[in-house]
């Protein structure tokens, strides 16, 4: 059994997040205690010209959509050092009040979403440890690879402007950066510091509305976030996410379209009886180009850990 000491940090990777349309979530790529396992089910409230993929930004700039996510976490040891594999199901309902094809009127799609297979790799700083050693583990620099691949099973029609599936394969590359601070990994004050750049890779979509092709420019994501335990069992962070890239092009001709975008959002965490944790979210974009993401966004995620 898993010492209680380590619960309230179980809550820093207890919700790994990574949603196509918002930021991956603080203290996620932070140690965890040897072998754990994670499942958790989230719901997100999104108001922005941006669904479920955040690689295409829609014409209408009032999308609401709501995303409820399930997500499953294993922790494993390869060579002493902690390794993470993870599976994210997605499910949406995307209103377009312009309608989901040029001219017609307002309506809805609901579906499967594009589900994601995940890897963590530790390089530095990531001893996979039984819980009790964990808990008294010195904080410091932490250092792994991460990789996505993005499947094409959403609900996708070519009769539609707006999807919840992309319709094509993409993968996801990073290097998840944490400085922790504090008197050991279960310290109730501990701070971290965290930095995690990804470059994502689209394939091809071979039915996109109104052509016969389209092809996206790889889109770079920085995301960062200060963290800090104000009490046993909860922390808070400050979240940024800046996006720049991401330039289509259709049959050929590119669109002049690349994104930019800088958002900022507050989380707060709390650990709950019976191995449960409570997460909530909210952000929105403060600064972008004519062509990168704009709005708000919302989301609660309770998980648990075993």
């Amino acid at each position: 059994m898993r010492s209680v000491c380590a619960w309230p940090l179980l809550t820093a990777v207890l919700f790994a997040t990574p949603v196509m349309a918002q930021d991956d979530g603080a203290r996620l790529y932070m140690l965890a205690p040897k072998d754990t396992t994670i499942a958790s089910v989230r719901v997100h409230s999104l108001h922005s010209n941006v669904g479920t993929d955040t690689g295409t930004v829609s014409d209408d700039p009032n999308l609401n959509t709501t995303l409820v996510v399930f997500q499953f976490v294993q922790e494993f040891e390869v060579g002493r050092q902690q390794h993470m594999a993870f599976l994210v199901v997605p499910g949406s309902r995307i209103h377009s009040e312009v309608g989901l094809v040029p001219g017609g009127p307002p309506d809805s799609v609901t579906g499967l979403g594009d589900v994601q297979l995940g890897y963590v790799v530790g390089l530095y700083g990531t001893p996979s440890l039984p819980a009790a050693d964990y808990a008294v583990h010195p904080p410091g620099l932490a250092v792994n690879l991460l990789g996505k691949l993005f499947l094409p099973t959403g609900k996708y029609s070519d009769t539609r402007t707006t999807n919840i599936g992309a319709n094509r394969f993409a993968v996801r590359l990073g290097v998840p950066i944490v400085y922790a601070i504090g008197k050991g990994m279960g310290d109730p004050s501990l701070t971290t510091i965290e930095l995690m750049p990804t470059v994502t890779f689209y394939g091809s979509n071979d039915r996109p509305y109104g052509a016969e092709r389209m092809t996206q420019a790889p889109l770079l994501i920085v995301e960062g976030h200060l963290t800090r335990g104000l009490a046993k069992g909860f922390w808070a962070s400050l979240d940024m996410l800046w996006r720049r890239g991401g330039e289509t092009e259709v049959d050929g001709v590119k669109s002049d379209n690349s994104q930019q975008a800088l958002s900022l959002g507050v989380t707060g965490v709390v650990a709950l009886p019976q191995r449960w944790s409570l997460r909530l979210s909210g952000g929105a974009v403060v600064s972008r180009n004519e062509h990168g993401p704009n709005g708000w966004m919302a989301r609660a995620i309770l998980g648990t850990a075993f």
